[in-house]
């Protein structure tokens, strides 16, 4: 295939960039398409669905892929017995590996025993996710598990569908070795979770017959397998005693494991005294949940009452694995890590790390416990409390809704640095979207999900806010709270937005506002607000976008996201003294609040609207005031965008391409390492023109072909407008004048259709030049009046020396 064959030329020299002629000759090295730079570009772009490649001045460049994700759980270190099973487990070449069995039977230990054994035969990476199918309470959703896999292969776009999810999957593991370990499974659950490659494999585990999947069905252990592992496990005894105890344990590992865990520190035949009790297993031979709730039970009596307790509580860990911190919430008072230490001792418990775990079968026999009135609230409140405490350090810009304060004194997590807070959020984040629903009608399930909003948008986990959000939405609508469904119904049009559901984003906008009319909140509504202006902005209804930035300048005019983004806004639609009134604006109020990355931003904004406004002299002063704020911040916060790129327009418009070629080129390897499509779309236009000012049209072609195909991919129509002018004037400089004239008109339609005005000042000069050259005078004559009568309105002269050349023209 011919993306197999420039995957294989790029990665020849990986890291390095191949020129477009050497990648044209591997991809085709016969017939060549009529037009092999653009066919190369379509190529580039399908690659990057699943691979990194940068665009460099010469060719493309392919970014080295790093070691793959390593999620496997820690192997049992005294795993004993199952020889034929792992034989044929190590000899499959199946695509799917299924170990079934009844619960308790040890498939999850196989499975991960058989991972590690596997693991130097998958470098691409080892991704491992438990569905709890079979535990109390929801599983784990494909789309969420997806999710989870996708990021560990280190997507960063990932849709929210799951089918969509499922295609990416299969597309991002069609040339890799992945191994994928997936715990209680069902079929159903099962099926959007298959990679698609060659070199990859899948080991399932479920208690249900996955026939249709090569399977390894688990029974209870032979006798001799069951004596290893109590010799393993150091258990002394008569050989009629061990016999006994594998009888009464029924031969399941999960029971032996936990009898032998307490017989090592007792004598085996008072144990099994014990074990017998009153006659209850009496005639028990090989299978039955009575001989593994007996084991339960002994282990669980022997521990001290501190531990005792807290395995009671233990059932209510909402996720799949927790911390010290939540367990000593569930007890109230009093550090967990002893009576967890204990309880690990025992085998009730599983310790990989800093954090731990129960089997199903424990917590859902811990659930059968008397529960204790108050410890789920308390574990809640644990999370919420250091939600909050997170969400300000990690995004202390964004509006959230209050939290009343917790009662008592949940344990506390200390967040020095941003990364502590996100660190945090990446190992409870499980834990606190599944804590939402059981949180019932109460304030605590939409303030987790509002705390948890800023995380995911930031970190890109959409999946986990869509259920996240939903959730808190219901609990709200319980209660009847008017005020959280609004905050909940604009999380979730949030949501929508981030993925580029914009028609969806404004529905729910909208319904937050409706809702706030029954229960006004200025602070709320003027976030809704901004908002939903966003929204209308990329949707191209710039008009609505500075309607409702402007009434939230009435309720909060101190807001300096308010007067940034409505700087914005008039950044497209004009005038341009409006966007220049309200980003000094914001620079202001930055100053007065002491934000100085705000300040950062605005001044940035500021020379971009100072380049448009035709006042270059302005724009190398502003320039230089922002670069000294820049070295003053952190390098997260120090926009480095803004200190290569600015200026440059004005450069180029005051004739020196190369220099203002420079600055963007050094700004295009930025946004492409940070995967930002949409502003390297605009880059890719200014490229193009700076490229085609220095009579380089090859690459200035280029340039804009790869703009409008990634401004058409995302929706993104200022850049679709931008690089359909960039092509015309590329076919227009090439003489290709009936093309450049359909080109230019494709502009025109999509700048209208946007409200762009300001950009259409270009798009009608270039429009009229075609004109001019095309020899309809007439016509050129009534479009560069057309354009000046534009660039007066929207006080736009960054093109006026192009104007005033083709308004002259004959």
């Amino acid at each position: 295939m011919r993306i197999e064959a420039l995957r294989r030329a790029l990665a020849a020299t990986p890291g390095q960039p191949v020129s477009f002629d050497d990648l044209i000759a591997a991809v085709w090295p016969g017939d060549r398409p009529a037009n092999p730079r653009q066919a190369l570009r379509n190529l580039v772009q399908r690659l990057r669905a699943t691979e990194q490649v940068i665009t460099e001045p010469s060719g493309y460049r392919l970014v080295v892929r790093g070691p793959g994700p390593r999620h496997l759980p820690a192997d049992l270190p005294d795993f004993v017995g199952r020889d034929e099973e792992i034989a044929r487990a190590l000899a499959s070449e199946a695509p799917v590996l299924a170990i079934t069995g009844p619960p308790g039977v040890g498939k999850t230990s196989l499975a991960v025993h058989v991972a590690h054994r596997l693991s130097e035969r998958f470098p691409d990476g080892q991704l491992h996710v438990n569905l709890r199918a079979f535990a109390e309470g929801a599983a784990l959703t494909p789309d969420q598990a997806l999710h989870r896999f996708l990021r560990a292969l280190g997507a960063e776009d990932i849709p929210v569908e799951v089918g969509a999810q499922s295609e990416l999957f299969r597309r991002m593991t069609a040339d890799r070795a992945v191994l994928v370990v997936i715990d209680n499974a069902t079929r159903e659950l099962l099926g959007p979770l298959l990679p698609h490659g060659p070199r990859c494999r899948v080991i399932v585990t479920s208690r249900t017959d996955l026939s249709e999947h090569e399977q390894v069905r688990l029974a209870v252990f032979e006798e001799d397998e069951a004596q290893e592992l109590l010799a393993r496990m150091r258990i002394t005894g008569s050989s009629e005693d061990k016999a006994e105890l594998v009888r009464l344990c029924a031969h399941l590992p999960l029971a032996l494991r936990i009898a032998a865990a307490n017989v090592a520190s007792g004598h085996l035949s008072d144990y099994l005294a014990d074990l017998r009790g009153d006659d209850r297993l009496d005639a028990l031979e090989i299978e039955g949940d009575a001989a593994v709730n007996a084991t339960f039970d002994l282990s669980y009596r022997a521990q001290p009452v501190v531990a005792q307790r807290l395995f009671r509580l233990l059932g209510l860990i909402p996720g799949q694995d927790f911390g010290v911190e939540a367990a000593t919430a569930l007890l109230g008072g009093g550090d967990a890590g002893e009576p967890l230490r204990q309880l690990v001792d025992a085998n009730l418990v599983q310790h990989d790390g800093d954090r731990y775990s129960l089997h199903d079968l424990l917590r859902m026999y811990a659930l059968r416990l008397a529960e204790e009135p108050g410890a789920r609230t308390r574990l809640i409140d644990y999370y919420l409390f250091n939600a909050e405490a997170a969400a300000r350090k990690a995004n202390p810009d964004f509006a959230r809704m209050l939290v009343p304060q917790v009662p008592g004194d949940p344990p506390r997590h200390e967040f020095e640095t941003q990364a502590d807070a996100i660190a945090w959020f990446d190992s409870e984040r499980g834990n606190i979207v599944a804590a939402i629903p059981h949180a019932g009608a109460a304030p605590a399930a939409w303030l987790l999900a509002d705390m948890l909003r800023a995380y995911f948008y930031f970190q890109s986990y959409r999946v986990d806010w869509f259920v996240a959000a939903r959730a808190g939405l219901a609990a709200a609508v319980e209660a009847g709270d008017v005020l959280a469904q609004a905050v909940m119904h604009g999380s979730l049009g949030l949501a929508h937005f981030s993925v580029s559901r914009l028609t969806d984003a404004i529905a729910e906008f909208t319904r937050a506002r409706e809702l706030l009319r029954q229960h006004p909140d200025d602070r709320v509504l003027v976030s809704l607000l901004i908002n939903s202006g966003l929204a209308y902005q990329q949707l191209g209804r710039l008009s609505d976008a500075v309607e409702v930035f402007t009434a939230a300048r009435e309720l909060q005019p101190d807001n300096t996201a308010v007067a940034f983004n409505l700087g914005g806004a008039y950044l497209d639609l004009g005038p341009l003294s409006e966007s220049l009134a309200n980003v000094r604006h914001a620079i202001e109020l930055s100053e007065k609040q002491g934000l100085p990355h705000v300040r950062l931003y605005a001044l940035d904004a500021l020379s971009e609207v100072l380049e448009y406004n035709g006042r270059f002299d302005l724009v190398r002063e502003v320039i230089a005031e922002a670069d000294e704020v820049r070295r003053g911040l952190p390098p997260e916060l120090a926009h480095p965008l803004g200190g290569v790129a600015l200026g440059a327009s004005a450069v180029l418009a005051q004739g020196r391409p190369g220099e203002a070629l420079e600055s963007w080129l050094k700004a295009l390897k930025i946004v492409q390492d940070a995967n930002n499509q949409r502003e390297e779309a605009d880059l890719l236009d200014t490229i193009g023109d700076a490229h085609r000012a220095l009579g380089e049209l090859d690459k200035a072609f280029r340039a804009h072909n790869e703009g409008l195909a990634l401004s058409v991919r995302n929706g993104y129509l200022r850049g679709e407008a931008e690089n359909l002018a960039g092509l015309a004037a590329d076919h227009h400089a090439a003489g290709d004048l009936e093309e450049a004239l359909k080109l230019a008109v494709r502009a025109r339609e999509r700048a209208e259709a946007g409200e762009l005005r300001v950009r259409l000042v270009r798009v009608l000069i270039i429009t009229a030049a075609i004109q001019r050259s095309l020899g309809d005078h007439d016509t050129a004559d009534k479009t560069a009046q057309e354009a000046h009568q534009l660039a007066e309105e929207t006080e736009c002269h960054l093109w006026d020396h192009e104007l005033r050349q083709v308004a002259t023209a004959r």
